[in-house]
């Protein structure tokens, strides 16, 4: 739970800014309609509505600590990936980034979520679920108010007072960083980390029995003689 509550608080954080940014982005920035901004906006749910038939096999097969360490970075990569947006850059490259990164930033959450209560006594499970909840809900409000004070701190070296698409580049950087963090909380982690939900351990367990397994000897071949004969069909 607790690198459920620390990477997970990071994590949601960066990507609890992507909606606010983006659409910024996409109308101030490109000057897309709302419309066309939420359509494209739309296409991380996409991403995040087609990973939901992969989670559990890829956990099971892999662990939560390897999966949720190293799709930290991935999903970094693809936040940072929007600070390259201008607006020359075709749509349908924007949402294939985003459809993809969605995918990651969605497998990244679904895996959070199941380990925060992993190890919660059932007794303690209504307390637990409630200090999860808020610490999304904060996680969610701060990456909004990081990524507003990033802009806004560009905005004043580059001495501007109007919003332009060069703004945003370094906002989804600095977010980006921070979803990249909580890759280390996540490395901490046993190797063995939620096993009891993720059924790895099982797997395993049934993956290394399987080799020590002894298959029974072939028959012998009947020998000459009455005594052979006899001896195979006793076998």
């Amino acid at each position: 739970m607790r690198a459920s509550i620390i990477g997970g608080f990071l994590s949601a954080s960066a990507s609890g800014s992507l909606p606010f940014l983006l659409p910024l982005l996409m109308q101030v920035g490109f000057g897309l309609s709302p419309l066309r901004s939420g359509l494209v906006t739309f296409a991380s749910a996409v991403g995040a509505m087609g990973m939901k038939t992969l989670a559990a096999r890829m956990i099971r097969t892999f662990g939560f600590r390897n999966i949720m360490t190293i799709n930290a970075v991935v999903s970094s990569i693809f936040l940072a990936a929007c600070a390259l947006f201008t607006i020359a850059t075709p749509l349908l490259l924007i949402m294939i980034l985003l459809v993809v990164g969605g995918f990651f930033r969605s497998l990244q959450f679904t895996a959070i979520n199941t380990l925060a209560y992993a190890e919660v006594e059932p007794a303690q499970m209504s307390r637990a679920t409630t200090l999860v909840s808020v610490n999304q809900q904060l996680a969610v409000s701060a990456g909004v108010a990081v990524g507003a004070f990033s802009v806004e701190s560009t905005m004043l070296l580059h001495h501007v007072s109007e919003l332009s698409a060069a703004d945003f580049a370094p906002a989804f950087i600095v977010v980006s960083v921070i979803s990249a963090v909580s890759a280390y909380f996540f490395y901490e982690m046993p190797a063995d980390a939620g096993h009891q939900v993720s059924g790895r351990g099982v797997l395993a367990v049934a993956r290394s029995a399987t080799p020590n397994r002894r298959r029974p000897p072939p028959p012998r071949p009947p020998t000459p003689g009455i005594s052979g004969w006899v001896e195979i069909s006793a076998v």
